[in-house]
């Protein structure tokens, strides 16, 4: 059987790496949004979700390794699921710190990704209320007189003609 101590770390560095690449993905879209570069936000995107999938798939090995680190050492007497942080806690002095300062670098990647996530989600509001209040803008300046008459010709004169929202 491997070691799940190792298989731990392993998938950790992995993780860690992922990670890694999704915060740079992620501040590779905040540019694209502020450029308005829909097709390169949609590459991004779809660049994330490969990246999440494998995550997905080494987060469930991980936990499959702790849960046979729990039974390799019999900590049964937890009365919840073990974390990392209680195999850290029943290793030797050596192996815990290296799993520690794992865990410690993953955490911080996580942190900043999710400050990044949100930095974007802010900015893709801002953007679709700023188009909003040019939308309302353009649909109340919208009358019957506006563009072709019923002859088909087109008027010379547009009624209200405001392009600004007057709420700006």
């Amino acid at each position: 059987m491997i070691n799940p101590v190792v298989e731990i770390e392993r998938i950790l560095k992995k993780q860690i790496d992922l990670y890694t690449r999704l915060s740079a993905l992620e501040e590779e879209k905040s540019d694209a949004i502020l450029a308005r570069d829909g097709k390169k936000l949609e590459r991004l995107s779809r660049e994330q979700e490969e990246i999440l999938e494998n995550v997905s798939h080494l987060e469930t090995a991980r936990q499959t390794q702790i849960e046979n680190y729990r039974v390799m050492n019999r900590l049964d007497d937890l009365p919840r699921e073990i974390t990392l942080k209680d195999v850290v806690q029943s290793m030797n002095e050596d192996s815990s710190q290296r799993l520690l300062s794992l865990g410690i670098d993953l955490k911080r990647i996580l942190m900043r990704l999710a400050g990044l996530n949100e930095t974007n989600e802010k900015l893709m509001r801002d953007n679709m209320e700023f188009f909003d209040m040019l939308l309302s803008g353009l649909r109340s300046t919208v009358s019957l007189r506006t563009g072709y008459s019923s002859r088909g010709v087109e008027e010379a004169k547009v009624a209200n003609p405001m392009i600004f929202n007057k709420m700006a």
